[in-house]
Formats: structure tokens, sequence, C-alpha cells
């Protein structure tokens, strides 16, 4: 019987558990190669340099871990259970978090500029805008600097190992959004105040 082929999704599968096991950098064609049971020409001809193997793994993750995170896209606390997973992410599976976080991986763009491109990210920049009732600019703002502020925890779960409680953070993250929506309300308040000044001075 003639060897059955070796498909790019089943190399790119056994690349991301040794990702999760060891790291990004324990992602090799030898290493994949050998858990598939394989040759390394099946994995080369799939994926001819290292970075291209390394970019793959990346874009795979980011697939899987948006459908999870898109399950919640319909529940009320869709955004507490995002952060959730993000935590989660940190403290269970930490190769993982600091490849899509911390890593190089995005292809030569900005993390930040990537990340508000998230398929999850604008799901949830539509469900703030349907709660909070303001345009899109201002809550993708919100949720850019909201996302900083959580992954700065995450990081420090992560890399510090520093014991903050899901129920912590969820009320720290409350707390920000908050004050983050507030600000905004006051800005968007002073400003029509403002452009009315301006429009009854015309008329006088």
């Amino acid at each position: 019987m003639p060897p059955q082929k070796i498909v790019k999704e089943t190399l790119l599968e056994y690349a991301f558990r040794i990702a999760e096991e060891k790291g990004i950098d324990a992602v090799t064609s030898r290493s994949v190669a050998k858990l598939a049971g394989c040759s390394i020409q099946p994995v080369f001809s799939h994926f001819p340099t290292m970075e291209a193997l390394h970019q793959a793994t990346f874009d795979y993750a980011y697939d899987k871990f948006v459908q999870e995170i898109l399950v919640f896209e319909k529940l009320p606390d869709f955004l507490p259970r995002t952060t959730k997973w993000v935590l989660d992410l940190a403290r269970n599976k930490p190769n993982l978090y600091h490849m899509l976080y911390l890593s190089n991986s995005f292809n030569g763009n900005i993390l930040l500029d990537v990340m508000m491109d998230f398929e999850s990210n604008k799901k949830m920049i539509a469900k703030m805008t349907e709660l909070y009732g303001i345009e899109e600019n201002t809550c993708k703002d919100i949720l850019l600097r909201s996302c900083l502020f959580l992954m700065g925890i995450a990081t420090m779960i992560c890399v510090n190992h520093m014991d903050f409680s899901d129920e912590q953070v969820a009320l720290m993250m409350k707390q920000t959004v908050s004050d983050m929506y507030r600000e905004r309300k006051d800005v968007h308040y002073e400003k029509n105040r403002f452009d009315k000044s301006v429009v009854s001075y015309k008329k006088s």
C-alpha cells in the first residue's frame, strides 16, 4: 500500500500541538515531521522556510482561537466571557498566549492594528455599539484601550505568575470600561455644547 499523503492541515495541527507544549521556537520541520511520523519532505513542500511554518502555525492558532471566542457572540455576557478566555489562555496555555500576544508573528503588521482587525474584536465593537448606544469609532477606541489593559494583566499572569482571580479582573475591567465610557460621553457633551454656542454666536 502506498504511503498516505500528508495534508497541510494535519501538519498544522501537529505544529500547533508542539507550540502549545514547548513554544513556537520548538516548531521546526524536523519536530513536525517526527510527530507526524513522516520525512521532512512533506513539511518542506508546504512550508519551504521556517518563517513560513511559524506564520502558518500562528494563523492556524489565530483561526482556532477566534472560533472558540465567537461561540459566545450571541450571549449577553459576550465581553466578560472573552475576558475570561484570555485569562484562561494566559494561565493554562502560556506558550500559546506568548505566541498570540508576545511574539513577532504578525506578518510585519503592528500588533494593535492586527488585533483590531480580529473577527472577534469586530463582533465586540458591534456588541458595545448596541449596549452603549455610541458610535463605532468611540467603541473601537474604548475596546483598544481595554485590550491594552487586559493584555497587561494577562501578561503579568503568564510571565510573572501573578495571582489575579477572574472576579478581580472582571471588576477592574468593568470599572475601566465604565470610566472610559463616561469620559467619551463627557467629551461628546462638551463638544455639542461648544458647537451650539458657536452656532448661537454666528446667528447673533
